[in-house]
């Protein structure tokens, strides 16, 4: 059984590695990052419940309106649901330290949220990878890009701009603060320190987004969520 999983990690790690390495290279079409890290982003982007959300809008609603006895209660309410969070988590390690994660997979595969998400990502995939060919040109032309060139995007709305460069996946999110607070994003903390105050937002059909660069930036070229802003690649 040792073997076994040893092995596979292996697998995953050389995967891993792999990918991270293609990921940061010029060889990919941007149309073919895209749709990677839309999967990477299915299976890793944190998501907040709803009581967590529904409590994060009325603290900013209580500190909008000064009511710092209301703020602080909500604050508490708030430290309980993600001590009780936190220790759902740790539930989870255990069961996956007991069983391999193909096996824990598989007795979800009829499990509506389950479904819910697999199929959210085959929809998405099978969007972008028919925009991809059926405009292949922008991709070639972006793909001579150097190694260490970036894109960068244009936000504006109402006679003000931003921009937004494509990062790489895993730069933090503070770093292009403004961008995210123009867009309506709200940050907790300072400078190294701020953290995003939630890590979803809802697109146009009510369906909820992890937040990150490639989300904005798609649903913002399909203009999917985001009503009147517009984006242009420099």
């Amino acid at each position: 059984m040792s073997d076994s999983n040893t092995a596979e990690s292996v697998v995953t790690l050389s995967s891993k590695a792999e990918y991270e390495n293609s990921i940061n290279l010029s060889q990919h079409v941007p149309q073919a990052k895209t749709i990677s890290e839309m999967v990477l982003d299915a299976f890793q982007s944190t998501r907040e419940s709803d009581q967590i959300r529904g409590l994060r809008a009325a603290i900013r609603q209580a500190h909008d309106s000064f009511d710092d006895d209301k703020a602080y209660e909500l604050m508490g309410q708030l430290k309980q649901l993600k001590d009780a969070e936190a220790a759902d988590i740790a539930a989870l390690e255990d069961l996956s330290s007991k069983f391999p994660i193909s096996r824990i997979l598989s007795s979800f595969k009829d499990d509506p949220a389950f479904q819910e998400i697999v199929y959210g990502l085959a929809l998405k995939v099978l969007n972008q990878t028919h925009q991809a060919i059926s405009n292949p040109s922008g991709g070639k032309s972006k793909a001579a890009k150097t190694k260490k060139e970036i894109e960068v995007f244009t936000i504006s709305k109402d006679g003000v701009s931003v921009t937004l460069p494509l990062r790489t996946p895993r730069s933090r999110l503070n770093v292009d603060r403004e961008a995210l607070e123009f867009l309506g994003f709200t940050f907790v903390g300072e400078g190294d320190e701020a953290e995003l105050e939630s890590e979803t937002f809802l697109d146009n059909s009510g369906a909820e987004q992890a937040v990150n660069r490639k989300n904005i930036i798609t649903a913002l070229q399909q203009q999917t969520a985001f009503d009147g802003y517009s984006i242009a690649a420099q």
